[in-house]
């Protein structure tokens, strides 16, 4: 297959060919274009110059680099181009891209420090380098993604660039970006300054996992002492069970008690009754609490709810006492 990639100094030569595109919106002459190139391509010289680092790849934390497969020739590219840095780094990635860095370095080399050799990206090789994360031995990752292109580990790749920003590491997702922090990554080990590279030696996170790790200290708070969000801080609650509620609602005792002898009075305070009864059995339905037993329904205890009538209401006095009874005797 007839490889198309174009590197990056390829592009912009071809950018200083190129005519102004009517669309830009600031035009630029060729002579601006030609000293941009040439600008571009004295910082590049001078950066990939060899130097002294100032730390041993022992002291700090690997570094990834990881490339899909349209990616790769880009990936060879940024390697070749940019080796005299990339080798003062314990240099880690899946396998196509370790096994690349090991022939243009040679894998014998005494002066370079290899790495984890992860496996191939669909296989697991991303996942093993956000285990290396994990373990807080990665300090930084160079993922040139393919943007175009639909990829059967996307899980994977979701779950690093996520873990990515967890840790707040050094990820550089294109060439471009990669380029760039190379002149940063010269700059920390030829001046010895571990604060212009930080992931590099230290354990840093985003600033929302603080916000994570209290509702998690807050969840565990809720689960020890079985209540409601303010019970951890000293306040009184239910619990975390929505039921706790309705059983505490349900724990109070129904009035059966009368002085008033008229029979009308009577019935209507039993309707009442019969109306409470069925509301909070409807609270018990509702949350999959047990039931009122087949007797009491056969009974005519329970209007509506169980599509039952009620038996007439003539002397519901005595019918509500001993509803009263049932209704403590029920076992939540």
């Amino acid at each position: 297959m007839l490889c198309r990639t174009k590197s990056f100094r390829v592009q912009l030569e071809e950018g200083s060919q190129r005519r102004p595109s009517t669309l830009s919106l600031v035009q630029k002459s060729v002579e601006e274009t030609d000293q941009f190139v040439r600008d571009a391509t004295a910082i590049a010289n001078d950066v990939t110059a060899p130097f002294d680092s100032k730390f041993k790849p022992r002291e700090m934390r690997q570094l990834a680099l990881v490339a899909h497969n349209h990616m790769k020739p880009a990936m060879k590219e940024f390697i070749q181009t940019f080796s005299e840095i990339l080798k003062k780094f314990r240099i880690t990635g899946t396998q196509t891209t370790m096994r690349m860095c090991k022939t243009l370095w040679g894998e014998d080399n005494p002066d370079i420090e290899y790495g984890l050799t992860c496996t191939s990206g669909p296989l697991g090789g991303d996942a093993q380098i956000a285990a290396l994360m994990c373990m807080e031995d990665l300090g930084a990752l160079i993922f040139f993604v393919d943007p175009l292109s639909a990829h059967p580990h996307q899980a994977d790749i979701d779950s690093l660039n996520r873990l990515s920003n967890c840790g707040n590491v050094i990820v550089c997702p294109n060439p471009t970006s990669a380029m760039s922090m190379m002149y940063t990554l010269k700059g920390a080990l030829e001046g010895g300054s571990r604060g212009l590279i930080p992931s590099f030696f230290e354990t840093l996170e985003s600033p929302a996992v603080a916000e994570y790790k209290a509702q998690q200290e807050l969840a565990l708070a809720r689960a020890v002492t079985g209540g409601q969000p303010g019970e951890a801080a000293g306040r009184p609650g239910l619990g975390t069970d929505p039921s706790m509620y309705f059983r505490a609602q349900d724990s109070r005792p129904i009035d059966t008690d009368s002085d008033d002898d008229d029979e009308d009075d009577e019935d209507e305070d039993a309707g009442e009754l019969l109306d409470e009864v069925n509301v909070r059995q409807a609270r018990r339905v509702s949350l999959a609490e047990p039931s009122f037993s087949e007797a009491a329904k056969e009974k005519g205890l329970v209007s509506n709810l169980y599509g039952v009538k009620p038996k007439k209401r003539k002397g519901a006095r005595k019918m509500m006492k001993s509803i009263g009874k049932s209704m403590r005797k029920i076992a939540f």
